[in-house]
């Protein structure tokens, strides 16, 4: 991780936050966000080779240059100069966050495909009876994979649902190099849940943050069906000993242990006795106390609480960047709004519009807005019926225009960008039409479908804001 690389090379170059600050025009907050991982470093940046050169020239001293050595890999050739010693240092800072910026695409196409293409949900299997009979100790991936089975196999044959609870910082290695073992999880999981069974799950962001984009754009089909509760411990630990507890507090349990992602041979235990899984459900508990939601998932039955959490984003001060194929509802003129006003024959349309306009020129006094949205042209030569996206959020039925309207709106939009300095509009080809999303910078994300049923993840911890950020600013 960049952070880690970053806050490394500072300590061995035993410069301050505040004396780098001063050298390279930075705010040594800043510095100190990008030491810490709070903020990811933006795609477009203009100050890391500056940074390189003044840290560069702070490493000369003979423990100093064993350690960068050490830490970095740097030969003789790019010790010989300051200049050969910046490029080295900035190449290998860098090293990692292209693919960052390629796994957090991943989750957002991922996002949008499932929510264009929804898979229709299977019925509910008859599960056959087993022999009850398990195996409690089993090695190796090979035994997590068995161990999983049972465990799997077990709740549904339970006649009431429950909630199973969740968590591993083990290696996924387990699940992912056996493809037929990956389309037996997916399958018993989704039987799961179709029989009612709800998941309590806590992932871990200590892994690299490129494993944790990728592991929630696979968990996304799953988090869709509003089953799932995603939480995460928001410290980061070291990651030298993991553990995992799979955990159905009426049925069983599974326990293993590793060091340094060595999974070869471990136990993993296979636990049916109620007291021991009562003890383990307390530890699981205890753990949970400590952590905070991943992300909240909203459905059609909690759309309320999802208007409350999308207008208090909206007001939290910060920079915010709305990407979605349609403009929204604020930058509609006046004239335009009580047309389809008219149109829809619903009032509260103009009450709307009046609000969200009010609000978004009280904001953008103080903040910058960037719009990404879908190229007119396009739009254009597609000859459709357009529908703004923050309509259909805000569940108005039957709330569409015209092209002529369509361009009407666009029109009003940049003499908008004209008349504020702080609002930027862009305008991209690529830009699904199912879904929107919105970041405020250090606060929170929605990434939500853009029609009815309403689906949107808000999702708050640091370090995916901050990925999810960086990707849309640099759209």
């Amino acid at each position: 991780m960049f952070a880690e690389k970053f806050d490394a090379l500072m300590n061995i170059s035993e410069v301050s936050n505040s004396l780098l600050g001063r050298n390279v025009n930075m705010n040594s907050s800043h510095i100190g966000r990008l030491r810490s991982g709070a903020r990811a470093l933006p795609k477009k940046h203009d100050y890391l080779a500056n940074i390189c050169r003044y840290l560069a020239k702070h490493i000369e001293k003979d423990y100093q240059i064993i350690a960068l050595q050490k830490l970095t890999g740097i030969g003789k050739a790019a010790l010989s100069s300051p200049e050969a010693m910046t490029s080295y240092l900035e190449h290998w800072l860098l090293h990692s966050e292209h693919d960052t910026a390629i796994a957090t695409g991943r989750l957002i196409s991922g996002f949008s495909h499932i929510i264009s293409h929804p898979a229709s949900l299977p019925e509910v299997k008859e599960i056959p009876e087993t022999h009850k009979k398990y195996s409690p100790y089993l090695y190796g991936n090979a035994g997590k994979r068995k161990a999983v089975e049972q465990f799997f196999m077990m709740i549904l044959q339970e006649e009431k649902p429950q909630t199973l609870l969740l968590f591993s910082d083990e290696n996924m290695s387990w699940l992912y190099e056996d493809a037929s073992f990956v389309a037996k999880w997916t399958e018993l999981f989704t039987q799961i849940l179709l029989k009612g069974n709800r998941v309590r799950i806590i992932h871990t962001i200590s892994r690299d943050m490129n494993e944790m984009l990728e592991a929630v754009t696979k968990w996304i089909p799953i988090y869709m069906s509003g089953m799932i509760e995603p939480y995460c411990y928001p410290r980061l630990r070291d990651g030298v000993f993991q553990r995992t507890l799979f955990i159905a507090p009426n049925t069983a349990a599974i326990v293993s242990s590793s060091v340094q992602q060595d999974t070869d041979n471990m136990l993993n235990l296979f636990i049916t006795d109620r007291f021991a899984i009562y003890a383990l459900v307390l530890e699981y508990n205890n753990y949970f106390s400590l952590c905070r939601p991943l992300m909240n998932i909203f459905k059609s039955n909690n759309m309320e609480e999802f208007k409350q959490t999308a207008n208090k984003l909206w007001l939290a001060k910060g920079a915010a960047c709305l990407c979605t194929a349609m403009p929204p509802l604020f930058s509609m003129p006046k004239k335009l709004v009580n047309t389809l006003a008219q149109q829809s024959g619903n009032e509260k349309l103009q009450l709307l519009w009046n609000k969200n306009l009010a609000s978004f020129r009280r904001l953008i006094k103080e903040q910058s807005l960037s719009l990404v949205l879908l190229n007119p042209t396009i739009v254009k030569t597609k000859d459709i019926v357009l529908c703004p996206s923050t309509a259909d959020i805000f569940e108005f039925d039957n709330l569409s225009y015209s092209k002529e309207q369509y361009w009407e709106h666009i029109e009003h939009l940049k003499q908008l960008e004209k008349h504020y300095k702080n609002l930027t509009v862009t305008f991209r080809n690529d830009i699904s039409k199912d879904m929107l999303l919105y970041a405020k910078d250090e606060i929170g994300v929605i990434m939500a479908k853009a029609d009815k049923p309403v689906t949107a993840f808000v999702i708050n911890e640091r370090n995916m804001v901050n990925a999810l950020w960086d990707y849309l600013i640099n759209l």
